[in-house]
Order: C-alpha cells, then sequence, then structure tokens
C-alpha cells in the first residue's frame, strides 16, 4: 500500500526529492571537515600542526570529477593519520605535504597533487596523482584514452621524456628501455593548450637516487590527442 501511494504522488508531482548535493558544496564540506578554507583562487588550503605530525593540503573543489578526487583525498589522508599513532624514531615530527595544481584546455581539465611524506625512513618520498576529465565527452581521461587506435604514443614520448630528463640531470637518464615504453609509468599527468605533463614519482621510472621529475612533452611532437 505505502509503495502504491508514492508512487501516486511521484506521478502528480506531490512528493518533494531533495536534489543531491552539488559536487562543489560536498568539496567545500570536505574541505571545512579537514579543518581548511577556500581561498579565492578556488583551492581549498588546510595545514594542521601537532607535537606528532604536520599535515599541508591543497585541493579544488569545482572539478568535474570531484567524487574521483574527494575520495583520493580521503584516503591519503586517513593513510597518513593510521601511519602517524606512534613517534617517529627520528625525532622529528611526521609529514605530508599535499599540493595541488590546475591545468585546462579547451576541453579538458585536470588536476595534479605532488605528495611529499616523511614517515621516518631513510629518505622521504614524493608521488603524484593526477586526474584529468573531458568537458565535451563528460568522462574522465586514461592514458588510454589519450591517443586514437592503433596508435603506439609512447614511440614518440619516450624519446622527448629521455632527452628532457637528461636536461634537467645533467647525466644521461638511468632509464631502462622497458620502463620507458611501459604505459604503466604515464597514468598520472595533466592536459594543456600546448603540451601534455607526465609525472613521475621517486623511485617510478628510474631508481629512487634520481628523485621526482614533472616533463612537459610539446604535443606537437606527439601522435594527436583524442580529447
Amino acid at each position: 500500500m505505502m509503495r502504491t501511494v508514492l508512487a501516486g504522488l511521484l506521478a502528480t508531482g506531490l512528493l518533494m526529492v531533495s536534489p543531491p548535493a552539488p559536487p562543489t558544496a560536498h568539496a567545500a564540506d570536505l574541505c571545512a571537515d579537514f579543518g581548511g578554507a577556500v581561498e579565492p583562487d578556488g583551492l581549498c588550503r588546510t595545514k594542521v600542526t601537532t607535537p606528532n605530525y604536520e599535515l599541508s593540503m591543497s585541493f579544488p573543489v569545482d572539478f568535474p570529477d570531484q567524487a574521483a578526487v574527494d575520495d583520493f583525498l580521503t584516503q591519503t589522508r586517513t593513510g597518513f593519520l593510521n601511519g602517524t599513532g606512534t613517534t617517529n624514531f627520528a625525532g622529528v615530527p611526521y609529514a605530508m605535504d599535499l599540493t595541488a595544481s590546475v591545468w585546462a584546455s579547451d576541453t579538458t581539465r585536470s588536476v595534479s597533487f605532488e605528495v611529499y611524506q616523511n614517515m621516518g625512513g631513510a629518505h622521504p618520498d614524493t608521488w603524484y596523482k593526477a586526474f584529468n576529465y573531458d568537458t565535451v565527452r563528460n568522462r574522465p581521461i586514461a592514458f588510454a584514452d589519450l591517443f586514437g587506435p592503433g596508435v603506439d604514443p609512447l614511440t614518440a614520448i619516450y624519446p622527448i621524456v629521455t632527452q628532457k630528463l637528461s636536461t634537467d640531470m645533467g647525466v644521461p637518464a638511468p632509464i631502462i628501455d622497458s620502463d620507458g615504453m611501459d604505459p604503466s609509468h604515464y597514468q598520472n599527468f595533466a592536459i594543456t593548450p600546448v603540451d601534455v605533463v607526465f609525472f613521475f614519482g621517486r623511485g617510478e621510472l628510474m631508481a629512487g637516487a634520481a628523485g621526482a621529475h614533472t616533463v612537459y612533452v610539446p604535443r606537437n611532437a606527439i601522435p594527436p590527442l583524442a580529447v
């Protein structure tokens, strides 16, 4: 009987159904939950300092795929805090600095996060996470979506990455060809009108001693993008 009444009310428009909260509102709530504030540039910034850890974060609140961004932020923050329950044997606070950069082209939006973590090991770690969105097709963009069918983009991308890293480091970049041609190392990227920007965390494409790197690959030097 109740189902019949509800169905009738919906059919006649008499039952008011609250629309879901927009992604921006949810992200702003997340910002407040993290103890931050949304600043004029549209980024939430938060900084928490305790005797045992220091945590700084910045992130957008209006990304088209905001739910995926929020999930990443929540999981990363929770994982860090779960590791700070005991005193750092090095005698210094644990630290995480998660910094957002936003990017855009005529048909895409991107946000990248550089994450610096010091959990008391021999070396701090720096890694990246990026999200990309096709604003024309209204869908997320993965590396596999960047180029048309049958295209082998790494044949063009890998030599450019090697050359730029070698220039930055002042020595030949110590990249094994099988790693340089492995798409799994190119999953974190951002799209601009003139470049595809690739982010390589410490120990991802080269040995950890080589550090973390950002490489700008000109779009006019690689196959045309399909987004």
